[in-house]
């Protein structure tokens, strides 16, 4: 497993400011280190305790993972996982179409996982900075948050 080729470089992002937007679920645990943060812009983290945690900004959850880093090296190691976590085919997809990322980018989805509507299609990707796009998305989660499953929802995107 090569860490760059799977992941984006954590330095000059201003991580207070991005995740202060998503205080509604890190309200769980919410004193951590960033590990790791995929192309998507998703985040490992680990808490005083070891635990290493997975925050979707995806579908907007955060779960315990695994009690260790080296857990969570051991978890990856699987191809299943890896797969599931880092989404190489939909990276080798979108490095084909839209290009490789520039610093302190990630790929966006136009529409989200938490939608019936979201696609893993290049059409529903944008290359964005990664600030902007967890603000952005932690807000409108959030807002969502307690929408109960199934209900219709409409939103207007803004470039």
């Amino acid at each position: 497993m090569n860490i760059k080729s799977i992941s984006i470089e954590t330095d000059g992002i201003d991580w207070g400011k991005c995740l202060q937007h998503w205080a509604w679920i890190l309200k769980k645990w919410p004193e951590f280190n960033i590990l790791l943060v995929t192309k998507f812009g998703e985040l490992f983290v680990s808490g005083d305790d070891g635990a290493v945690w997975f925050l979707s900004s995806s579908n907007g959850s955060y779960e315990k993972v695994a009690s260790s880093q080296e857990e969570l090296f051991h978890l990856l190691s699987s191809k299943e996982e890896y797969e599931y976590y880092f989404m190489p085919q939909v990276i080798a997809m979108l490095e084909e179409s839209l290009g490789n990322l520039g610093v302190g980018e990630c790929y966006g989805f136009h529409i989200p996982c938490v939608f019936k509507e979201c696609t893993f299609e290049p059409g529903n990707f944008k290359v964005v900075a990664i600030e902007n796009y967890l603000i952005a998305l932690g807000d409108m989660l959030g807002q969502l948050q307690s929408t109960p499953n199934g209900e219709k929802v409409s939103f207007r995107a803004v470039e």
